[in-house]
């Protein structure tokens, strides 16, 4: 990418990375894409495939692609490819990492550990500033605020792993190794204007198959829906100003509503779910799940006796709106987010026609 400085992502083909590469590359940055895959061409098609469209042809030139695997040693990259990823890089934004809640801490530990603490130390070697994408799942249920530095420990075996990257990040800092910035989201739902979604979120999978199964549950949890762009606009905008490093940040909108605003948001587009208590709704999903295969997905995401979906009642990201102040991207209101998701799943056709 000649002489021009470059941000070094990784975890460019998931739903938040692809979204990061986006908004990086419509600011004018060059981008170097870190994509698992045996071959340069199927590399390539797999972040096409992740980006689906968003970039301009023009920009295109704007990002490389380059080889590397976060479970593997040096990204299974030999000392001097390893070395030759940080060639001009000023940033490393490092969202990558293996999401499974069922797993132990071992088999997640070098994808999202050992990885963390090796693009630490490239960012330390080309001196380049760090931003980290941790998760509110390495935060302890007792922490109040938004601290740098986390000691409670959590529980998980993702959760812990998390919590350790965390910890090495805000270390790393603070000795002075690298200028790191900690990002901290929680659920990332669909995009407030596309509703382009995760097909792997267990939210907005259970809305969906509700509004097809004509059945919905009754739950007592709230729901936060926050943005994938508004997300990964705040993650671009932090990480580019000065007096973010050294500080911490929870992604996650401050409004929440009730589980009940779900089955009315359907209701007013038209259907008539009938609400069920949970464990009822889980069998007719799992009798559903026998003969349709996109259903069977969500069967083994269901857990057997209660299902939440925010338990972080006082999380808000106070420090986001205090340190970008006027630039802080301002969210519409949940009811209406929540209402436009509905509406496209349906011009989309991930969500049924109705009557």
């Amino acid at each position: 990418m000649g002489d021009r400085s470059v941000t070094l992502v990784t975890g460019a083909t998931g739903f938040l990375g692809s979204a990061l590469v986006v908004s990086l590359v419509e600011q004018g940055e060059a981008v170097r894409c870190v994509v698992r895959g045996a071959t340069a061409a199927s590399r390539a098609a797999k972040l096409r495939t992740a980006l689906d469209g968003r970039v301009a042809a023009k920009d295109q030139h704007r990002i490389e692609v380059v080889p590397g695997d976060l479970a593997e040693e040096r990204l299974g990259l030999s000392a001097a490819g390893f070395a030759a990823l940080g060639r001009d890089v000023s940033r490393v934004v490092h969202c990558g990492a293996r999401v499974n809640m069922t797993l132990p801490y071992g088999p997640l530990y070098g994808t999202n550990v050992r990885a963390t603490e090796e693009l630490i130390e490239l960012a330390e070697a080309c001196s380049a500033s760090f931003g980290y994408v941790s998760s509110l799942a390495a935060v302890g249920r007792s922490v109040t605020g938004e601290p740098f530095e986390l000691h409670d420990s959590v529980s998980g075996g993702y959760g812990q792993t998390k919590w350790s990257a965390d910890r090495l990040v805000s270390v790393a800092h603070q000795e002075g190794r690298v200028r790191a910035v900690i990002l901290r989201p929680g659920r990332i739902t669909a995009h407030s204007r596309t509703a382009r979604s995760n097909p792997d979120d267990l939210l907005e999978r259970v809305i969906r198959v509700s509004a097809w199964l004509g059945v919905v549950p009754v739950l007592d949890t709230r729901v936060r829906l926050s943005p994938v762009d508004w997300v990964s606009r705040l993650v671009v905008a932090l990480f580019g100003t000065e007096r973010a490093h050294g500080q911490a940040y929870h992604l996650i909108a401050a409004q929440s509503l009730l589980w009940a605003d779900v089955p009315a948001a359907l209701r007013a587009a038209g259907y008539e779910p009938v609400e069920l208590p949970y464990q009822r709704w889980r069998s007719a999903v799992l009798a559903a799940g026998r003969d349709d295969p996109a259903v069977a997905r969500l069967c083994h995401a269901l857990p057997a006796d209660r299902l939440s979906f925010d338990d972080r009642i006082g999380c808000e990201p106070r420090n986001a709106a205090r340190t970008l102040a006027g630039e802080y991207p301002d969210l519409p209101p949940a009811a209406g987010l929540l209402g436009g998701t509905i509406a496209a799943w349906q011009r989309t056709g991930e969500l049924p026609s109705v009557p």
